[in-house]
């Protein structure tokens, strides 16, 4: 499977800052986290190593897919990322050049509609969000060839806090359901679905919050979503131009579900921060 991996990507230090990719003290820390959630794809998906105990010495192994392409969109030079780390890494740089940099996401958008008989998934990701999965595209591939292509399993958005209410804290609870009814509404489909796999039945239920920061579609869903009037139109009505662009596609085209209670981790990915689950 060809894939390409699209992470949205800002920093610009101002004073004062109103959001965390404008606060020039995290500069150092927001840098480090681009960097690991670039490596968590390389290392997850892309090419490993296998030692020889045996014998000494290292073999390749290749990667989860057949082929992984990392793009960054950034805006301008406002970004952490240098050439060497970007050379080392294979990693692409695409410059959205907008006026309003929250509206970047929207040109991930446009560069897989440029892509899209280029691949066979396309992987929209914030920032900051890390997988630990190596497999976790094809449990998205696996739902999707069970249940159609109107259908979108997202991941559980999780954060690792000593301090929080435990170690281990899902950030996407409910939100009002008159912020996503609109769109639930008019896709009408189960509550639950059951996804039977070995030695174990997977629940996800019709997401109670389908945002995630991130979304991995097929080509067959990509065309669909290119296919509809709204595509494109940069509606940013859903909380704002981040989740909108995040999120707010995603909700019109698909009925969105989530793996539900014990089984939400069958599907997660890492949010590097912890400032929600320290509310």
């Amino acid at each position: 499977m060809r894939v390409l991996v699209t992470i949205v990507h800002f920093f610009r230090g101002t004073e004062p800052p109103r959001f965390t990719s404008e606060d020039a003290s995290k500069r150092d820390e927001r840098a480090r986290v681009i960097r690991s959630v670039i490596d968590s794809w390389r290392g997850h998906v892309g090419q490993t190593s296998e030692l020889n105990v045996h014998y000494g010495g290292f073999s390749k192994v290749p990667g989860m897919e057949d082929a992984l392409d990392i793009a960054v969109v950034v805006n301008y030079g406002d970004h952490l990322l240098d050439a060497d780390f970007c050379a080392n890494r294979s990693v692409t740089m695409v410059d959205g050049q907008i006026e309003n940099p929250r509206m970047l996401g929207f040109a991930a958008h446009r560069f897989f509609a440029d892509h899209r008989n280029d691949y066979d998934m396309f992987v929209f990701s914030e920032d900051d969000l890390r997988i630990s999965d190596g497999a976790m595209l094809s449990r998205i591939v696996g739902f999707q060839e069970k249940f159609g292509y109107r259908r979108l399993l997202q991941p559980n958005r999780f954060e690792w806090n000593v301090n929080g209410p435990s170690l281990k804290t899902y950030i996407d609870g409910y939100i009002p359901s008159d912020w996503i009814d609109p769109y639930v509404t008019p896709l009408n489909d189960e509550e639950f679905l059951r996804h039977p796999l070995p030695g174990r039945t997977v629940v996800c239920r019709r997401a109670i919050n389908p945002h995630a920061g991130f979304f991995a579609i097929t080509a067959e869903q990509l065309h669909y979503w290119i296919g509809k009037p709204y595509f494109g139109d940069l509606d940013c009505s859903f909380v704002s131009p981040l989740e909108s662009a995040a999120t707010l596609g995603m909700m019109k085209t698909f009925a969105v579900y989530k793996p539900f209670g014990r089984d939400a981790g069958f599907l997660e990915v890492e949010h590097m921060d912890n400032r929600y689950s320290s509310e």
